[in-house]
């Protein structure tokens, strides 16, 4: 991120600096010159506040999406732990008369389904990444194209 500001902070101090190189190249008087300088400035003066404050409603979005994230995982995280402990906690006073052994075996059956069920909190973590990586992109983009005009 800090990368994608200097960037956009280089673009527009060079587009300064190119503009007022051309104007001061440019045969003109100086109280037309000095105000086509005015206007400039002023011109990219806008754009660098119109600049920031999309970049600022950005870094909004993209901090309310990394929440929402990490709110998702966390609950799916919670439903599965608090299954295990469901499921854990029938099979141990379904089978009081059991044995060990066979205590062991329906545990461990038990905690093998547990395990397939981490490739679908897997698969939830690479989503909420997607998603995030998909929004950054767009953004970025939009940023870019903010730049140009």
């Amino acid at each position: 991120m800090k990368n994608q500001k200097s960037v956009a902070l280089g673009t527009v101090v060079g587009g300064v600096v190119g503009a007022t190189a051309a104007l001061l190249t440019a045969p003109k008087p100086g109280e037309e010159l000095r105000e086509d300088i005015s206007n400039q400035l002023s011109k990219k003066a806008a754009q660098t506040e119109i600049l920031a404050s999309e970049v600022r409603e950005k870094m909004s979005e993209l901090s309310t999406l990394l929440n929402e994230s990490a709110s998702n995982v966390s609950q799916t995280v919670k439903e599965k732990s608090d299954k295990v402990i469901n499921e854990t906690m029938e099979v141990l006073s379904n089978n009081q008369s059991s044995s060990k052994e066979q205590i062991k075996i329906l545990v461990g059956d038990m905690l093998k389904e547990e395990m397939n069920a981490s490739e679908d909190l897997k698969e939830v973590v690479e989503q909420e990444i997607k998603e995030i990586e998909a929004k950054l992109n767009k953004d970025i983009n939009d940023l870019k194209d903010t730049v140009k005009k």
